[in-house]
């Protein structure tokens, strides 16, 4: 089991079966495998984890130790030792550990991982990176002796403090100073409100001022455009100011220009951010990277959805620019595209650029990945709800009725070309073939208005057939699919974000006692799970994965926002 802790741009995770910690910060590994190592041999009690330290129990030889590992300007522990004897005891000891000072993202880009030369100059280790940054990590506490006194106790400390040279395109993250409510709720919500409430405490940070949801630990401690944006829809009801923070940090980052290898283009939201060494010196395109064909109409839904919410329209007015923006890419990218939104693939992008985004996530019938440039379902969705509240908002400068005019003939055609008869296909291939495959995509059409109101029906009760309904969730892919496995990324698990967007769907649409049934499965099941992670299997036997991540920003406020459905359901 592995317990993550962070705060602001740096985090831990404690490895409970080798009592040892990796270190990150600036999307560097700074150490690895950090050990406490001392001459008496001590064997762990017992691990408990809070939401801002890990403490291990220590026994052995007479001996108790408690150590309390932590952040707070860099990695910190404290051990305290406590000697039951009646002379005097001595312990020796010394924390091991390697500084690898590596790009998080080097386990999926092994091929660009350079062979580093780390040096040390008393306790400080430093590189200078492929990047021109020199990375520090200063050391106290390395090695140690302790007397403790009769039947008394002795204290050490270790720190490991971070530096990275030269400024960034973002500021680095700080610990927000955020503060969730509390609310008395039955069993089941309460003991899952309070863990949305503290998974998200560890990944709200505070960027320029702004509050902002990272994505998830421990892989994806970035600014991500999707995620963010899910994340602050969810939440938009009590918490508007994360969706405020989330439409000014994407501004920001909004891109300006073409660029074939990251894949900016004008008015593009980006994808992903990242700090690290082979980002920062372009070896792979994060810094930032824009291989997304959704965040750019969801940023466009979220300034809409927030201007109802809050009546702040002197805000959106400061970034009417931006809106402009992403909506001329929309219009543009439908030209472009035949009458849709379509990504193709690039040599160091993704293969598919919805929130499916992993390989073969966009299967055909015969369970391959459909050719590109690919035309995912949901997007054209996303599109037309953009296009449909940039015009009755008044969010741009663009001509409103030619804004209606170009949402409606996108849902004309749309319901014409991805409708089998009786559900909507997953994706239209590079020669407009649809892929007939049943999966959970369809299901954020709900939302969007995009659909006629006998075939929002169909996709309701499309939904909740066992081949889908696992008893828990929604599988994001038919059981009955040649590219099912439910122990996948997406081609038949279960992720809570993608069951949340269903369930407002539903709701939204009329059909409550379906929306009911799906929050309720969820929330117990995330109850059972005794965490919120990313995704969970798709079997009818509730089990877990263990390469999901957990905490993860739109799963906990997915779950917020179920919860909060629960409560008005009367």
């Amino acid at each position: 089991m592995r317990h993550v802790i962070s705060s602001g741009h740096e985090f831990l995770v404690f490895k409970a079966e080798e009592g040892t910690v990796d270190f990150y910060a600036y999307d560097t590994l700074f150490l690895s495998g950090i050990r406490l190592s001392t001459s008496v041999p001590l064997e762990p009690l017992e691990i408990t984890r809070s939401s801002d330290e890990v403490v291990i129990t220590y026994s052995g030889e007479g001996i108790r130790a408690v150590r309390r590992v932590k952040l707070g300007g860099g990695y910190r522990e404290r051990v305290i030792f406590f000697s039951r004897a009646d002379d005097e005891r001595v312990i020796e000891g010394r924390y091991v550990f390697t500084v690898p000072m590596a790009d998080i993202l080097e386990r999926d880009y092994p091929q660009a991982s350079p062979q580093r030369k780390i040096e040390r100059e008393g306790n400080v280790y430093a590189y200078l990176g492929m990047d021109g940054r020199r990375r520090t990590v200063r050391i106290s506490g390395e090695s140690f002796r302790v007397s403790i006194p009769p039947r008394g106790f002795g204290r050490i400390e270790f720190s490991a403090t971070p530096f990275v040279e030269g400024e960034f395109l973002l500021p680095t993250f700080r610990k927000a100073s955020f503060q969730f409510n509390w609310k008395p709720l039955e069993r089941v919500e309460s003991a899952v409100y309070l863990r949305a409430i503290e998974d998200l405490e560890q990944l709200i940070v505070d960027i320029d001022g702004y509050p902002f949801p990272l994505a998830g630990l421990p892989d994806f401690g970035a600014v991500f455009g999707r995620d963010s944006i899910w994340t602050a829809l969810f939440l938009l009801e009590e918490y508007p100011q994360i969706a405020r923070g989330v439409l000014k940090v994407l501004s920001r980052l909004q891109g300006k220009r073409f660029n074939a290898k990251t894949e900016e283009e004008p008015g593009k939201i980006p994808h992903e951010f990242r700090f690290g060494e082979l980002c920062q010196a372009g070896v792979i395109p994060f810094n930032p990277y824009y291989g997304t064909v959704d965040a750019t109409p969801l940023y466009v839904a979220l300034a809409g959805e927030y201007l109802k919410r809050t009546e702040d329209r002197a805000f959106l007015d400061s970034i009417k620019n931006n809106l402009n923006m992403a909506v001329e890419w929309i219009l543009r990218r439908l030209e472009e595209g035949g009458g849709y939104i379509r990504y193709d693939k690039t040599p160091l992008g993704l293969e598919n650029q919805g929130w499916k985004d992993w390989k073969n996530s966009i299967p055909d019938e015969n369970g391959v990945q459909v050719k590109h440039p690919v035309a995912v379902v949901e997007v054209q969705g996303y599109a037309y709800l953009a296009l449909k509240t940039a015009s009755e908002l008044n969010l741009t400068d663009y001509d409103e009725k030619m804004l209606e005019k170009t949402a409606e003939r996108l849902k004309r055609r749309f319901n014409k070309e991805f409708w089998t008869g009786e559900h909507y296909g997953i994706a239209l291939d590079g020669e407009n073939r649809l892929s007939k495959v049943v999966s959970s995509n369809m299901g954020h059409l709900l939302i969007t208005g995009i659909l006629p109101e006998e075939r929002a029906r169909a996709v309701a009760e499309r939904l909740i057939e066992g081949d889908m309904f696992s008893g828990w969730g929604i599988r994001t892919l038919s059981s009955k699919e040649r590219a099912y496995d439910p122990f996948s990324y997406h081609n038949g698990s279960v992720w809570p974000h993608d069951n949340a967007i269903i369930v407002l769907g539903l709701w939204k649409a009329g059909f409550k006692n379906q929306a009911l049934k799906l929050a309720s499965s969820l929330l117990n099941a995330l109850y059972r799970l005794g965490k919120i992670p990313e995704l969970f299997s798709g079997l009818e036997e509730l089990t877990p994965l263990p390469y999901a991540n957990s905490p993860q920003a739109w799963s906990a406020a997915g779950a917020v926002e179920l919860i909060n459905l629960m409560e008005v359901k009367e």
